[in-house]
């Protein structure tokens, strides 16, 4: 039996920075040719995705299986042709946004409005002006700022205000970008369905599930007082931070917490949040409930939380008191 040849080093590296997904010229550049390539396919190792791009089977590690995925479509419109710019959620996915649906288009567009027609999935956009680019992993990819403002009139409310707060809490974009981006999209089409999301945004949320708990509860006309508070005991010493909290009066809260496998998956994170929980029952006067993201998509969160606001005669726009700081 002939020995398989081994893959250049250079390659696999490429593919681990690319979802694990590669091109026929990034192949032709360290002497993989097509003659490799079909054995590589036909023999399972390798898939093809679509023509001219291939998954070697690497997966990135320490990504949740949907943002590799999300990973795999951007790339995958990438790597179709060398001169592309990726654009709208699969630049964001790139940026490393958050709050994306859970499956994304492949979409791309040419340098200077160039048309072309979409192809086995891939979506070629047209933007001929204002496409503002910076570079990731070697390819041209599309501003945070302009990929929002390309993709937020295709998200829900709950998406797009999730990916607001998300760019924000990362610092990928400022507060005055938001200003920019309501400019900008006043002259898109679907517009007048997002402008009015752009005040919802909380750049304080550190997952998607608390942004959307916090739609729900805006909804309902139950908003949070407050978001992300420090709570200290009464020596001064920190006890943690509370995702969503309503001050009950008497020096008492609730406070919400949104649990999430997708977002706080880690066995790390997981122990963080475990501490800080602890920290906060520990006072004894506080009311704590923890949802995780089926509860917020339905009723549950809403329902749950408005029981225990009437119960203790919780009154929206009661003076908070100053919070404590550390000693």
């Amino acid at each position: 039996m002939p020995r398989r040849k081994r893959l250049p080093q250079p390659l696999l590296n490429r593919a681990r920075r690319q979802a694990g997904l590669v091109s026929s010229w990034q192949c032709d550049a360290v002497d993989v040719g097509p003659s490799q390539r079909r054995n590589l396919v036909a023999g399972g190792s390798w898939q093809r995705v679509t023509r001219g791009v291939f998954d070697t089977g690497i997966v990135p590690s320490g990504l949740h299986p949907l943002d590799v995925d999300r990973l795999r479509a951007a790339w995958s419109a990438l790597l179709t042709n060398r001169h592309t710019i990726s654009v709208g959620m699969c630049a964001l996915a790139l940026h490393g946004v958050k709050g994306l649906p859970r499956r994304i288009t492949p979409e791309v567009t040419f340098p200077h409005g160039v048309a072309r027609k979409s192809r086995q999935g891939i979506a070629f956009r047209q933007y001929a002006t204002g496409l503002e680019t910076v570079e990731i992993a070697g390819r041209d990819v599309a501003t945070v700022r302009c990929a929002l403002v390309q993709a937020l009139p295709t998200l829900s409310r709950d998406q797009a205000v999730a990916c607001l707060d998300n760019a924000l809490n990362q610092g990928l974009i400022r507060t005055d970008d938001i200003a920019v981006i309501r400019r900008r999209l006043a002259r898109r089409k679907g517009s007048l369905k997002v402008i009015p999301y752009l005040p919802m945004t909380d750049g304080r949320a550190e997952s998607p599930p608390e942004s959307h708990a916090r739609l729900r509860l805006h909804d309902a006309g139950i908003a949070p007082d407050d978001l992300q508070r420090d709570f200290f005991d009464a020596r001064g010493r920190f006890l943690g931070r509370a995702d969503l909290v309503w001050y009950l009066g008497d020096g008492r809260w609730l406070i919400v917490e949104i649990d999430s496998q997708e977002y706080h998956g880690a066995e790390r994170q997981v122990r963080r949040d475990a501490t800080r929980q602890n920290g906060l029952v520990g006072e004894g006067q506080n009311i704590i409930m923890r949802f995780f993201p089926s509860h917020v998509t339905g009723d549950h969160l809403v329902g749950e939380v408005a029981q225990v606001l009437t119960r203790e005669a919780w009154r929206p726009g009661r003076e908070l008191p100053p919070a404590q700081r550390r000693r």
